[in-house]
């Protein structure tokens, strides 16, 4: 369960921000919008959604946790002269030297974890982990470059003594690889149950697919997923015919044969023959190589379902459509976020997603977002974070004030983040209109258009 991110000088956000997850005081959705957690004293949101102009940040934000998450789990396998892919704020002479920050603060197995670093492209500058079984937090690790300070309850001594700690790899990352239970159990969460939706829609189709054609209850939920969505589809079946996974899958070798591996191969819920590429470790290029160049990639090809009727209107079959060649775009799109929102549902993950109502239907939007807020439908207490542009979703009842976030830039270009519950209550109440007042500007984060009447008159 996520806390809190905080992100600083890391792409447009030369400032820190924090996205928190902790509620506010605020009274209203209650029952339906908060995880109550006694032990902590803590009370969740399980949902979140921020706005904001264009190249506001809203998508940086997205980057900035996939960032985070990605160099955790590729950490430890890192060649001592590899840059670190980071990106400082550069519209400042103070930032664009100096190390990007990131920190992450969630819930595991009933302890409350945090945990950060600070990374140049050169090497990490500190880096630090505690916990909180109880009340007081206690540090397991803390790191100033090289120099570590380690409680004892952390058995990766060895690594210190032998100076098998590169100055561009995570300790975290490093312990992970030596098999330590605790780096296992906390980069198992950071990478298996925060899901950041940052591939392609193609990517998760295939995930998916394959999914459902090795597990048919999953199957059966995709299939009631997507028919209660009024699309038209009443199931699917597979083929192995010559599919357009096929072909975006041999496409990959005309890109960066490494970015492509980045993208595939290191997620814990990869498929499986995704995974058996890095197999052995030092020939992971040459494999994916192969596989690219195969006769028969062997990815199922997804055919949905459609019922037929005669000139009666009387049904008297079914057609199979390709949902990559017959289906539309927002089908297609609602099919691959299927997969990580069951998941999501099933396992309590945290799901982010950037630009939620893309191709979709704002009831749509609006029905994915309830299902995330129900008791009913979530009972594990899964969370939602996404961005949008979908304004109706402030007027429908659905949020809390401190589940409503802004991101804007300031005079100096820097992103700033900030919720609807940061506003003093006479500026904000409960019973507002507050799609009416986003749109007339009176939280910010909305384009100041110019004259465009002048583009037309020269």
């Amino acid at each position: 369960m996520l806390l809190q991110f905080t992100v600083k000088n890391y792409k447009v956000f030369g400032d820190e921000v924090k996205l928190n997850m902790i509620a506010s005081a605020d009274d209203t959705r209650e029952d339906d919008n908060i995880i109550t957690l006694p032990k902590f004293g803590l009370r969740v949101l399980k949902s979140a959604v921020m706005y904001g102009a264009n190249a506001s940040g809203k998508s940086k934000l997205v980057e900035a946790m996939q960032f985070m998450r990605q160099f955790i789990l590729t950490s430890a396998e890192t060649q001592s002269s590899r840059k670190i892919n980071t990106v400082p704020f550069r519209l400042n002479t103070a930032t664009e030297k100096a190390p990007s920050f990131f920190e992450i603060v969630f819930i595991l197995e009933d302890e409350i974890y945090r945990y950060g670093f600070e990374v140049t492209t050169e090497k990490v500058i500190s880096e630090w982990l505690f916990h909180r079984p109880k009340t007081k937090e206690v540090a397991i690790f803390f790191r100033q470059e090289q120099d570590f300070d380690i409680h004892k309850s952390f058995k990766i001594k060895d690594l210190i003594d032998k100076n098998r700690i590169k100055p561009n790899t995570l300790l975290l990352s490093k312990a992970d690889a030596e098999n330590d239970e605790l780096a296992k159990k906390i980069i198992r969460y950071l990478t298996h149950h925060l899901l950041v939706l940052s591939r392609t829609e193609v990517e998760y189709q295939i995930e998916t697919a394959l999914k459902m054609k090795n597990d048919e209850n999953f199957k059966i939920k995709v299939g009631n997923f997507i028919k209660n969505a009024d699309i038209g589809i009443e199931g699917f079946t597979f083929s192995h015919t010559e599919s357009t996974f096929n072909h975006f899958f041999k496409g990959l070798t005309n890109i960066n044969i490494e970015g492509a591996i980045e993208q595939l191969s290191n997620d814990i819920k990869a498929p499986q023959f995704i995974k058996e590429l890095m197999t052995p470790q030092g020939n992971i290029i040459q494999n994916f190589e192969n596989f690219l160049q195969s006769e028969d990639i062997n990815i199922p090809n997804v055919n949905a379902i459609h019922k037929k009727y005669d000139e009666n209107q009387e049904q008297i079959g079914v057609v199979s459509f390709s949902l990559q060649e017959d289906e539309s775009i927002g089908t297609q799109k609602y099919f691959a976020l299927a997969g990580p929102i069951l998941d999501a549902l099933n396992d309590g993950d945290v799901l982010v997603i950037d630009e939620l109502d893309a191709k979709l239907h704002p009831n749509l939007v609006h029905k994915i977002v309830e299902i995330f807020n129900s008791k009913t439908s979530n009972p594990n207490n899964a969370q939602l974070i996404f961005n949008t542009h979908d304004t109706n979703l402030l007027s429908c009842g659905l949020f809390r004030r401190d589940q409503i976030w802004f991101v804007e830039k300031n005079r100096y270009g820097s992103a700033q983040l900030y919720s609807l519950a940061s506003f003093k209550t006479d500026i904000v109440r409960k019973e507002d209109n507050f799609e009416k007042n986003y749109i007339a500007g009176r939280y910010g984060a909305i384009p100041y258009l110019g004259d465009f009447d002048k583009l037309f008159n020269l």
